[in-house]
């Protein structure tokens, strides 16, 4: 039975997530695992439990991550046995690192008991959601909040707490639910002395919730007066070329990919002359500083209609220890002068770069498609007039702490720009979307998003997506945004919420230790 609950718990977690969706989902997902926990008797309970949690955060990360398989075959032309082998493994240090570790820290500290310390469960499960963003580079991809992103109201949370206040809230309600249904188990019978100190804490519990949707509704109300008093805003056009990845770096099909962009941006200079005009990560597919053929093309574009120009582009710098390439976004200026670039900071690893080398050899093959690049420095925002522009390009939206720097350095707009083109029809670009849902609102900022093949976006400061684009369609979307100078608690004092959580759970360890000593000494 453990093993069973621990599984169908991998699964839950799975579905909340998109594009399954069943965001609902999450607020149950967990119940079993926690069960399966409470059912660990006889011998090496922590090791089992270590065990049935690894089982089950390794079915939800392969759930979440299939599309590893897609991008390393199909676009980094892996074999199809070593792209599955390295899902297999991704997913595997994902849960060994942290589901595993979730549950081991349970036993050994409540030892599958209901004792009362019902915040235990969330505080570990947030201190591990943190540490994913860092470790090894990090990898915070769809942690448990982000399965809630079109709860507008709860997520507004997210200006205090970034997203890991609504995992804490999941996980929260999880462990009620958990105690609830141990405690009936246990008596079958409201007659107990446990059952008001329940009760009591279901009633906190759920005002906690509840005040939580109410701040959110307040705060959206809010939001969106700031919105419509912000005198500052700029019209933007966010262009979806969607060139296929199999022929965008082939020196052949440069020249169309380059009239396609122009060709869709004169479509949307003609229905709402855009000031600022926006194109995908390496929009160009070749060196825009060495190549003055192209180069005139949209120079000359961008002087002639008199706009701002943001796209993607690799780029190089010469140095003293040799040349370093970068995975970069130009700003061109009304003059077709470039204004400033912005070098991409969080690189991929495997995609972007290749870490341990003599290790992972046989993944080559990644990074040969565009190199390997250098990490770019930070507080790089790129500004003309009034506005200035943080800008994240792909990978780099799903940490919360870069975009809240650039908040914090005094950008109004944030960027993000992307090719997700690597993921196919899979899951990813919507779990992509979703994680840029949380950065608007920690930061109370327009988000727009533009993307190879989609999804392009505009994501208004409430976290609200107000326009979209479908996969896989060349495509634009003008909006006209607000530059909002204001910052919230997250932006201007980052992740204090964490903080506390690491103090609790040094407060249970202080604790646990010390009960541990009075045990020994009474003994």
């Amino acid at each position: 039975m453990p093993l069973f609950f621990s599984v169908l718990s991998g699964i839950l977690a799975g579905l909340s997530f998109p594009k399954y969706g069943f965001s609902l989902i999450a607020w149950i997902a967990y119940v079993p695992l926690l069960f399966s926990i409470q059912q660990i008797k006889g011998e090496n309970q922590v090791i089992k439990s270590y065990m049935y949690g690894f089982v089950s955060g390794f079915i939800t990360n392969v759930i979440l991550l299939y599309w590893v398989v897609v991008a390393m075959n199909k676009y980094g032309n892996i074999n199809l046995a070593v792209s599955i082998l390295g899902l297999v493994l991704l997913a595997a240090i994902l849960s060994a690192l942290y589901s595993g570790t979730f549950t081991m820290l349970i036993k050994i500290f409540r030892n599958g008991r209901v004792s009362g310390e019902i915040l235990f469960i969330p505080v570990v499960w947030v201190v591990l959601e943190y540490v994913r963003t860092f470790l090894f580079s990090g990898f915070p991809w769809e942690l448990l909040g982000y399965s809630q992103y079109k709860d507008l109201s709860l997520i507004q949370i997210s200006r205090i707490t970034s997203v890991y206040g609504v995992s804490f809230l999941i996980m929260l309600f999880n462990t009620l639910l958990y105690e609830a249904i141990i405690w009936w188990y246990d008596t079958k019978s409201i007659r107990t002395v446990k059952y008001p100190y329940l009760f009591a804490k279901t009633i906190s519990i759920f005002l906690l919730i509840t005040g939580t949707l109410i701040y959110g509704d307040i705060t959206r109300e809010n939001t969106a007066s700031v919105v419509h008093h912000t005198n500052d805003a700029i019209t933007v056009g966010l262009i979806q070329g969607d060139i296929d990845q199999n022929h965008k770096w082939d020196p052949v099909y440069q020249d169309n990919t380059i009239a396609s962009y122009l060709s869709l941006s004169q479509e949307a200079y003609n229905q709402s002359h855009p000031r600022l005009l926006i194109w995908p990560e390496t929009a160009t597919p070749f060196f825009f500083q060495s190549d003055p053929g192209y180069a005139s093309r949209i120079s000359g574009f961008v002087k002639s209609h008199d706009l701002y120009l943001l796209f993607g582009s690799p780029a190089y710098d010469y140095t003293q220890s040799g040349m370093h390439y970068f995975n970069s976004a130009f700003l061109m200026g009304t003059g077709g002068t470039i204004l400033g670039r912005y070098d991409k900071r969080h690189l991929v690893p495997f995609g972007e770069y290749l870490p341990l080398r003599h290790i992972f050899f046989f993944l080559k093959k990644l990074t040969d498609t565009i190199g390997a690049f250098t990490p770019g420095r930070q507080g790089n925002l790129l500004k003309f007039g009034n506005v200035s522009i943080g800008t994240l390009i792909c990978y780099e939206i799903i940490f919360p702490q870069l975009s809240a720097d650039d908040v914090r350095d005094g950008a109004n707009l944030l960027v993000t720009i992307t090719d997700d083109a690597w993921f196919g029809n899979t899951s990813a670009p919507y779990q992509h979307l979703s994680m840029a849902v949380f950065r608007a609102v920690e930061n109370e900022r327009f988000v727009v998003r533009a993307a190879n093949t989609g999804i392009s976006a505009v994501i208004d400061p409430s976290g609200k997506i107000v326009a979209s684009t479908k996969l896989f369609v060349p495509a634009f979307i003008d909006y006209k945004v607000a530059l909002i100078n204001t910052n919230t608690f997250y932006s201007a004092h980052g992740d204090m919420f964490v903080f506390v959580c690491v103090l609790l759970l040094l407060w249970f360890a202080v604790r646990y230790g010390y009960d541990r000593l009075t045990r020994q000494s009474v003994r």
